[in-house]
């Protein structure tokens, strides 16, 4: 009955279809109109596309799990170790450029002209955060960038000009300060659709590009050549949270929460179906339990055999890493291999940090010092459904002095686990915790303090290349130290 119904209701459906066509033949063209393949594109189509390429690449990719969280010694290779070593391949080099730029940074260009273009200021505004954020990972990886001249090949700009790091970050904060300005929180024509992210919630893109300037402020702190007034742009936020929201609380936490389905699974989760190279460092695993640290049964597993956590230490030969045994040591903890485990871009506990550190360098607007950090770690262990316990606080109650903004930098690499390039960052920026380069390495004993550019800008875009390291003064190598690091 149902083959029997369907077959009359389609050949109703083409006769009335002919009828139409006879009558009205100059609707040709709307009649066959795709409707699934639009010839313009709508903002919202590249939304989604946009986000997730850049958030996989920072936080699944080789870029995430093998320079951000094993160079800040968060996770260390067990099998194929060369890259623990700082044997690091052009693929990773270059793959991370390219999808940088030419998958998501093109991605918010788009979005970014299709706003202007309807009227919708508030795409603009997204576009802005977001390629922000992209750049700030650029410079941060790899010094000084096309920024200025970027993305503008469909312009004819083939050969951008770099820009230097703190140029970079001052243009960054200008552009974040006039997209939270632009954002307009009432008007429901200008929606935002396609939002894997924030979910169209644009109180909440005002508060990422807020969090994010206060991220990027912090590195420019303690430059005197810095070419923008730094203190009174982090007070200007801090002064006016009615006009410049910052997070408030982990529900604010800017994530990207994966499906459990392929592809929108976290990029961690699938690459743990076939491969099994890391584990959790022995450098954190240590520190942790020194502390009697809570969050390490949700940052490791234990060993398959059973007993305490092991960490593996980073930069073993392959040979000693085997000799460790996979099932003897702590893989990196199921919350963050799990298919729907959050990528997380900028945390309520880092931003505590961030305010902590304002407030132990003086401004008063930041609030208290100790208060704040005694927070930072709550809201840390809040982010995964744990109660930090008041022994636990008062054993690393904050210090006075040096020894205090120790502490309080160890204590931001901890809660940084899992953001890798981010954790990568500040030490490079404050040399805190140490860490050591591995007695393995092919980096003359120097934790990497960038990555080098990729040989297709030595080849395609020369003169701009050479000038770039001519202004930073060293080779194309992973010694260089980035301008926030001097």
């Amino acid at each position: 009955m149902k083959r029997n119904t369907f077959s009359f209701r389609y050949k109703a459906a083409v006769a009335a279809l002919f009828l139409s066509m006879s009558a009205c033949t100059e609707n040709f063209d709307d009649i066959n109109t795709n409707p699934n393949n639009p010839t313009v594109a709508s903002a919202d189509l590249f939304m989604p596309h946009g986000i997730q390429s850049a958030v996989d690449v920072y936080w699944g990719g080789s870029l995430g799990q093998d320079i951000g969280s094993g160079i800040s010694q968060h996770w260390a290779r067990i099998q194929y170790t060369d890259v623990d070593q700082y044997t690091i391949s052009n693929d990773i080099i270059s793959n991370s450029w390219r999808d940088f730029y030419i998958e998501s940074l093109a991605d918010y260009q788009r979005i970014y002209k299709i706003g202007a273009e309807t009227g919708n200021t508030n795409y603009q505004a997204v576009a802005v955060i977001l390629r922000s954020w992209v750049f700030s990972l650029l410079t941060d990886i790899y010094g000084d960038i096309p920024y200025k001249e970027a993305i503008m090949g469909l312009e004819g700009s083939l050969q951008p000009k770099y820009d230097a790091q703190k140029d970079v970050y001052a243009g960054l904060v200008a552009e974040l300060k006039a997209a939270s300005d632009q954002i307009d929180v009432t008007d429901k024509s200008k929606a935002i659709g396609g939002d894997i992210l924030l979910a169209g919630d644009l109180t909440k893109w005002k508060k990422f590009a807020n969090s994010l300037n206060l991220r990027l402020l912090n590195r420019m702190l303690s430059k005197t050549d810095a070419p923008i007034d730094v203190k009174a742009e982090i007070t200007r936020i801090l002064s006016d949270p009615a006009k410049y929201p910052v997070l408030a609380s982990n529900a604010d936490n800017i994530q990207l929460n994966y499906l459990a389905a392929v592809p929108n699974n976290n990029p961690i989760n699938e690459n743990r179906k076939t491969r099994d190279d890391h584990r959790i460092s022995a450098t954190i695993v240590n520190k942790m339990l020194a502390l009697g640290d809570a969050r390490l049964a949700v940052y490791a597993d234990r060993p398959a055999d059973g007993g305490e956590y092991k960490g593996v230490p980073n930069g073993l030969s392959a040979s000693d890493a085997n000799a460790l045994g996979l099932s003897k040591t702590s893989k990196v903890g199921t919350y963050f291999t799990s298919a729907t485990a959050p990528g997380v871009i900028l945390s309520y506990a880092e931003l505590l940090f961030i305010k902590a550190e304002f407030a132990y360098k003086g401004i008063t607007a930041a609030g208290t010092t100790a208060t704040l950090y005694n927070s930072a770690i709550t809201a840390s262990h809040d982010q995964y459904k744990l109660t930090v316990s008041p022994a636990y606080l008062t054993a690393n109650a904050l210090k006075d002095g040096a020894a205090g903004y120790t502490q309080l930098m160890e204590q931001k690499w901890i809660a940084l686990y899992g953001q890798g390039l981010e954790a990568w960052s500040e030490y490079r920026r404050t040399g805190i915790p140490t860490l050591t380069a591995p007695a393995l390495n092919t980096n003359n004993g120097v934790v990497p303090t960038r990555l080098p550019y990729p040989g297709s800008e030595e080849s395609l875009n020369f003169t701009n290349f050479n000038a770039a390291l001519k202004s930073q003064g060293g080779q194309n190598d992973k010694k260089l130290k980035l301008w926030f690091a001097k």
